[in-house]
């Protein structure tokens, strides 16, 4: 499984390229068309789950919004807001290859007659100090409310150019829709308070001015190091499968250090998933047993479209000639399940642990932490010898695989989840998150590993 975290914003005056007019209804209709066929979270969530008059009520809401739009951008816009009925962090959008939309036009206040005041109307200063915003009354296709900048650190921002449209206001369902460089737009929950701004789960804003603060941007690569007489460190900061080799080349390398101490801190920290396959080669040092479950298993929504799709691409990573010979297995098992979900058969894996292994495993995980990163954090967290460290993952789990369907009138793609996730004990765990089973959030996140070598060691 693979994720691509994007948290971005829109506003609906048309500019540039950006507004060019297009037919908002058809491109919806297109999208939705493709969703309802091939992905597994609408087959779940829509179908299994009885929720189809739900569904049909808010595509028609949808679509009434769609045949008022013509330019791109709030067409877009409304696509990130389609996009959220579902509970799937693997369904995101992308702009094509080589397009780069412009940022907003100026846009400044104006209140209607009576309107009345926003609860949080006014200036606002962001987490790191790098830009504030104004909320304003100004009205878009999406509300009344939109919030502007107001100052920036940035050359790519100017005053009065939008970041939020509020798509919603209330005391406890408020909803907004946010977008940074890229302008990829992302519809987001919105908490406030009277000394804070929450839009989603990652960005806040403060009424008090903020000092400009250095970004958490922990980068741990691919990294092993010796921390101390008693700690090895070790550092993942990808299970791509294009990753594999090189981490069992390194645990290979590194094998005799690892068995020497008795603590192994792993950190995945900003680990957006990519293969189980990847990880296979940590469990040996980190399980306490031979006897391994998966924490959940995989099943593929087969439609048409679907199958074909793995059917063109099941040697892309192929590297032996037994992966090509299973792949093909795999297509004609998808063959013979079409028009619905594959079977899942539970199995007990055996796998050759290391005996003299570190007897305390940390794992330490932050909000960026997403798909199969927390697959292994929940199979890790089955051996004893494991504690959690950090703040709750991404909660990119319930879904994986994913198809891309263009739009080529918006100049974006769209990705489709094919496969749904069955947990064995029922988790539901979907833009939540695993849970630490020490919360470090209150500490600013430099000082992380630093706290989990103290932990360790004291």
């Amino acid at each position: 499984m693979r994720i691509q975290i994007f948290l971005f914003c829109i506003y609906s005056f048309s500019f540039s390229a950006f507004g060019q007019k297009c037919d908002c209804l058809k491109n919806m209709q297109l999208l939705q068309g493709e969703i309802e066929k091939n992905q597994a979270s609408y087959q779940h969530q829509v179908v299994e789950q009885n929720r189809v008059n739900d569904y049909i009520t808010f595509k028609t809401n949808v679509n009434n919004r769609a045949q008022k739009i013509t330019n791109k951008r709030d067409c877009i816009g409304l696509v990130s807001i389609y996009l959220s009925f579902f509970r799937d962090e693997h369904a995101f959008m992308a702009y094509e290859n080589g397009y780069k939309p412009r940022p907003a036009k100026q846009i400044r206040t104006k209140r209607s007659n009576n309107q009345n005041t926003f609860p949080f109307e006014g200036i606002w200063y962001f987490q790191d100090g790098t830009f504030s915003i104004n909320v304003i009354p100004a009205k878009t296709i999406f509300g009344e409310w939109v919030a502007v900048i107001h100052e920036s650190e940035s050359v790519s921002w100017k005053k009065g150019q939008l970041k939020i449209a509020f798509t919603q206001i209330a005391n406890d369902s408020s909803s907004c829709v946010y977008w940074r460089t890229n302008l990829i737009p992302k519809k987001n929950s919105v908490k406030f308070t009277d000394s804070t701004l929450e839009i989603g789960r990652h960005l806040t804003f403060y009424r008090q001015k903020i000092y400009a603060q250095a970004a958490s941007d922990i980068n741990t690569g691919l990294h092993f190091e010796v921390l101390s007489e008693t700690t090895n460190y070790l550092g993942i900061s990808s299970f791509d499968l294009s990753n594999k080799d090189k981490i069992d080349s390194l645990l290979t390398e590194k094998r005799t250090e690892i068995l020497s101490k008795k603590n192994l801190i792993i950190d995945v920290r900003n680990n957006g998933g990519g293969g189980f396959e990847a990880f296979q080669a940590i469990l040996p040092f980190v399980l306490d047993t031979n006897l391994t479950e998966t924490p959940y298993y995989g099943s593929v929504w087969v439609s048409e479209e679907n199958y074909a799709y793995y059917d063109q691409t099941k040697y892309e990573f192929a590297t032996s000639k037994q992966d090509s010979v299973d792949e093909l297995q795999y297509t004609v098992f998808l063959k013979q399940n079409l028009g619905r979900f594959t079977p899942i058969e539970h199995t007990i894996d055996t796998i050759l642990i290391e005996q003299q292994a570190p007897s305390n495993i940390a794992i330490l995980f932050n909000r960026n932490t997403a798909s199969t990163a927390e697959g292994f954090i929940l199979q890790a967290k089955s051996s004893k010898k494991v504690k959690t460290f950090g703040e709750n993952t991404k909660g990119a789990i319930s879904y994986g695989d994913w198809v891309p369907v263009k739009l080529p009138e918006l100049n974006i793609w769209v990705a489709l989840s094919t496969k749904k996730m069955i947990f064995k004990n029922n988790e539901d765990l979907e833009n939540i998150g695993i849970s630490p089973d020490v919360d470090l959030s209150p500490a600013s996140e430099k000082d992380w590993l630093n706290i989990v070598l103290r932990q360790l060691e004291k």
